[in-house]
């Protein structure tokens, strides 16, 4: 879900509240101390094995409110370079279109383009799927993206597929900040159609398909907040980027109304325990809750998420989120934070299905506050900048669920494996400089554990869960390329255009003042985006299921 959530409520209404911006902090320095330097070597690039295929992804704090993590893939024959959004909450590829009015106007305009644009009458592979509107996505910001569905040859890692199907936004209204390409990851039936018969295979069925992976599954390893790279690694695992066991849970279906679903189709699983460790003092939010699917009952004692990589906070219910600030009491009452607490050593722990505790860092949920407009951090006070707390409190209705963003996710090792409707979760080794130990996972309900050591095969999902997209019709090929796209590594991923100079190279510390600001704290932050396609693709998907339709191109 292409998403900063809500922004912070702090027991007050939405519409009450200044307009933040939550950001991935990405080269700030001015003469300030800085918090969050990047001083680690960078990732190597995971050289593939058979049955898997390998992207760097990095965080770019300068193109969108609440920043995102980023990979370059490339489209089109001869092959057009696009740097793409990457999205488990949502399921569509898609790029801007070079005709569209937004992605010329010029660069500095706020809304315009940034990370390439796809020029489909240079392509000699492009063919049109379905006309426009066939491809329509929104979010709750008024922002969209329309036009066609393609098809072209599409490069990931060191592989290029051919074909691959995705919208070509021709018209493209961002609100609130650059308009910039997606990559979604998740099941197929959450894609942005206008008719349910229009489900494709998106990109990790492509794969499959073409004999690239053995099965619909992917590891994300993020980095923490200080690293400039991270990895998706589509077939297989990478043990050297874990720590302590890999746990495997089930995914739980969604909820539309007051009913759950009976089919496994979004990352959902649900924190059975929550603490908090603070200058030295520690503390149980909730313990012993409710797993899989019981923590939608309303005494579960427990909190279902979803694993979403295109979020950037941990967003919990407004319970939570009150017992939580009480521990954090540095936090004020518009959710900003002195950036020193960053490297407090605070941090907070997940219990994940009652099998895993995950924990995450303060320097993962406290990151500074960027002026869109100046791209200044803005002053706390005299002394210090302004971090933004990313753990938020989020206007669950009924039993919904929250979000595992970001903030979350940069502490977690996170197998995503869609054919059987689970997730391995690990602690992350964040900053790991160990050689990539890679081994691929076969397809079925034992792959995972026969790849890794110590993990036990689990009893399978005991929901229904969203099969894969059926063609009699379609083929599609596979070859190797060299050089891989998306293997850079460090500040040399960041494009060239998000870069800003100044950024110091120490361990960081303290957050002092000494550099510029801009005069109003709150000027210029924008508005974060919620993607609302999804709930259209959810009542559509209900619909089918109730009525027994299945789909087939």
């Amino acid at each position: 879900m292409r998403s900063t959530t809500l922004t912070p409520l702090l027991l007050a209404s939405a519409s009450a509240l200044p307009e933040l911006s939550i950001s991935k902090r990405d080269k700030h320095n001015n003469g300030r101390t800085n918090v969050f330097a990047r001083a680690v070597e960078a990732l190597t690039f995971e050289k593939r094995q058979d049955g898997t295929v390998s992207t760097n992804v990095f965080n770019v704090l300068s193109w969108s409110a609440g920043g995102a993590y980023y990979t370059n893939i490339t489209v089109g024959t001869p092959p057009q370079e696009q740097t793409v959004i990457i999205d488990t909450g949502s399921s569509d590829l898609y790029f801007d279109a070079t005709s569209a009015a937004t992605c010329n106007l010029p660069s500095t305009n706020a809304n315009s383009c940034q990370g390439g644009t796809y020029d489909q009458t240079k392509s000699s592979s492009y063919k049109e799927v379905e006309a426009s509107p066939a491809f329509n996505t929104s979010f709750g910001d008024g922002s969209s993206a329309t036009g066609p569905y393609g098809s072209d040859v599409v490069g990931i890692g060191d592989i290029q597929l051919s074909p691959a199907q995705f919208g070509v936004a021709e018209t493209v209204d961002s609100t609130t900040g650059y308009a910039i390409g997606l990559l979604g990851l998740g099941y197929t039936t959450n894609e942005a159609v206008t008719d349910p018969r229009n489900f494709y295979q998106n990109l990790p069925e492509v794969l499959k398909e073409a004999g690239v992976i053995n099965s619909r599954l992917y590891s994300v390893y993020l980095n923490d907040a200080r690293a400039y790279t991270g990895t998706v690694l589509f077939g297989g695992i990478d043990r050297s980027k874990y720590t302590g066991p890999l746990a495997t849970v089930d995914l739980i279906p969604a909820t539309y109304g007051n009913q759950v679903l009976n089919t496994v189709n979004q990352f959902i699983t649900t924190i059975t325990g929550l603490s908090t460790s603070v200058s030295g003092s520690n503390s149980d939010i909730f313990s012993g809750g409710a797993p899989g699917v019981e923590t939608y009952s309303r005494n579960s004692g427990s909190l279902p998420v979803l694993l979403d990589t295109g979020s950037t906070a941990f967003s919990v219910s407004t319970g939570i989120y009150r017992a939580i600030v009480r521990q954090f009491s540095h936090v004020d009452r518009n959710g900003y934070v002195p950036c020193s607490y960053a490297n407090s050593g605070d941090s907070i722990s997940l219990e994940f299905d009652g099998k895993i505790t995950i924990k995450v860092d303060a320097s993962d949920f406290i990151v500074p506050l960027i002026n869109s407009t100046t791209r200044e951090p803005e002053p706390y006070n005299n002394d210090e900048d302004a971090c933004l707390f990313l753990i938020q409190p989020s206007q669950i209705d009924g039993i919904g669920f929250g979000i595992a963003g970001d903030a979350v996710l940069r502490s977690m090792y996170v197998v995503f494996d869609l054919d059987n409707g689970q997730a391995s979760i690990a602690q992350a080794a964040v900053n790991s400089t160990a050689d990539p130990d890679i081994v691929t996972v076969a397809a079925g309900p034992t792959g995972v554990a026969a790849a890794v050591s110590g993990v036990s095969t689990p009893a399978p999902n005991s929901f229904s869960i969203a099969q894969g997209i059926t063609t009699a019709t379609q083929s599609y090929a596979a070859s190797t390329v060299s050089p891989a796209v998306g293997q850079e590594t460090g500040e040399g991923a960041i494009p060239a255009g998000a870069q800003v100079d100044g950024e110091d190279t120490g361990n960081g510390g303290g957050g002092g003042n000494g550099g510029k600001h801009s005069k109003n704290a709150a000027a210029g932050l924008m508005v974060p985006k919620m993607e609302w396609s999804g709930v259209y693709v959810v009542g559509i998907w209900m619909m089918c299921v109730m009525t027994g339709v299945g789909v087939m191109v």
